[in-house]
Order: structure tokens, then C-alpha cells, then sequence
């Protein structure tokens, strides 16, 4: 039996369990042993992070890791499809995920607790903006970020989006990414397999949001 280890909030645990639902793999899931901050974790997964994967015994940590376990060990349906110039450029989008839009919206949540959080948007909101603007020129969705089918490149921004989104709005301010972004993500919304994904990340998120964002 398949393991995934992680929490229905943590975007990183999402990005993997849509993998794991478009290949249709069964797989239990877990919150880490004492949470994930404990020296329990810490114990199983040296470095104290989710998600992890536990496959008959293997343990596995990283998102983009365990992605590309999955798809070395069910390459049905493949989430890398195409030529190895595409299949480059779908790992390039996935980077420019992990290391450049994602963190741009973490950088929003100290905002959502903060009674003056709507006040100090200016630069990160900007900042992300910027990223997103980067991404736009790397992409022509196909309908997906990788072409006709969903690959690694959707797995990470199927949940960073959408996130921004609803901190933004929970500050008061109404975003929508630009254009192909928007077409992309009602492609996302009507693929089953990524909208299971997303279930328990989104109901994990609303309830995040309505209990951090201080009461008027």
C-alpha cells in the first residue's frame, strides 16, 4: 500500500496527491507522526517536511522527488509527456514553480492574520504579479501547461493559484491571473481526477481562512 504522508492544508501534500489521483495509484493517507515539526518526524524524515511517500517499506520526501518516483514506477498514464525538449520544459515550469511563484505566495499569509494585512499588499501582491508575468511568457496551454494531458507542469500551480486567489480575496481584493491562466484553470476545475485532488486542500483552506482572518 501506498503511504502519503502529509496535511489536507499543505499545498506541497496536494501537488502530490493530484499524481496520485490522475494515475489512479491507491494510496492511504496520513498525518506524520506528531505532526510534522516533531523530533518524531524529524526521526522518520531527517528533514522535518511534508509531503513523503512510503511505497512497501521505501520513504521518499520532496514533492518534485516523489513526483518523479511515481512516474518511473506507473508511467501510465504519463504525467511527463512528449519529447525530451517538452518534457524539459514541463520540469522547467515545475521549478519555476517551487522556487519562484509559490514562494511569492507564501509570502502572503502573515497578511491574512494581520488586522492591517490589506494595507501591506502593495509589494508582495506586486512581486507575485511579477512571476506570474514570467510564467505567461513561458506558457501556451495545450489545454493543460504541458499539452493535451495533465503533467507535472499543472500539479503545483492547480494549487498555488487558486490560492492566492482566495488569501486575495479574503484581504478585501479581487484578483484574477491573466489570460491563458484563467482558460487553464477552468481546464483544471473540469479534469476529475485534479478536482478530487483538490477537494481536501480547498475545504482545508476556507476553514484556514475564515478562522485566521482577524473578526472587524
Amino acid at each position: 500500500m501506498i503511504i502519503l504522508y502529509g496535511t489536507p492544508l499543505s499545498s506541497y501534500t496536494a501537488k502530490v496527491r493530484i499524481a496520485l489521483e490522475y494515475k489512479k495509484i491507491p494510496y492511504a493517507e496520513r498525518e506524520p507522526a506528531g505532526g510534522y515539526r516533531s523530533a518524531e518526524w524529524r526521526a522518520i524524515v531527517p528533514t522535518g517536511t511534508i509531503p513523503a511517500l512510503e511505497d512497501h517499506g521505501f520513504l521518499l520526501a520532496e514533492s518534485e522527488a516523489i513526483l518523479e518516483y511515481l512516474e518511473e514506477r506507473w508511467p501510465d498514464p504519463t504525467m511527463l509527456p512528449g519529447d525530451a525538449a517538452q518534457r524539459a520544459h514541463i520540469r522547467w515550469l515545475a521549478r519555476l514553480h517551487d522556487l519562484h511563484v509559490e514562494p511569492k505566495v507564501r509570502a502572503l499569509f502573515p497578511l491574512v492574520r494581520d488586522p492591517d494585512g490589506a494595507q501591506a499588499l502593495g509589494a508582495p501582491l506586486a512581486a507575485l504579479e511579477t512571476q506570474i508575468a514570467v510564467l505567461c511568457r513561458m506558457i501556451r496551454p495545450a489545454p493543460f501547461l504541458g499539452g493535451a494531458t495533465p503533467s507535472f507542469a499543472d500539479c503545483g500551480f492547480a494549487v498555488s493559484i487558486p490560492l492566492a486567489q482566495s488569501i486575495l480575496s479574503s484581504l478585501g481584493h479581487d484578483w484574477n491571473p491573466p489570460e491563458p491562466l484563467g482558460a487553464w484553470m477552468a481546464v483544471i476545475r473540469r479534469e476529475p481526477a485534479l478536482a478530487k485532488a483538490l477537494e481536501p486542500w480547498h475545504d482545508a483552506t476556507l476553514d484556514w481562512l475564515r478562522s485566521a482572518r482577524p473578526r472587524s
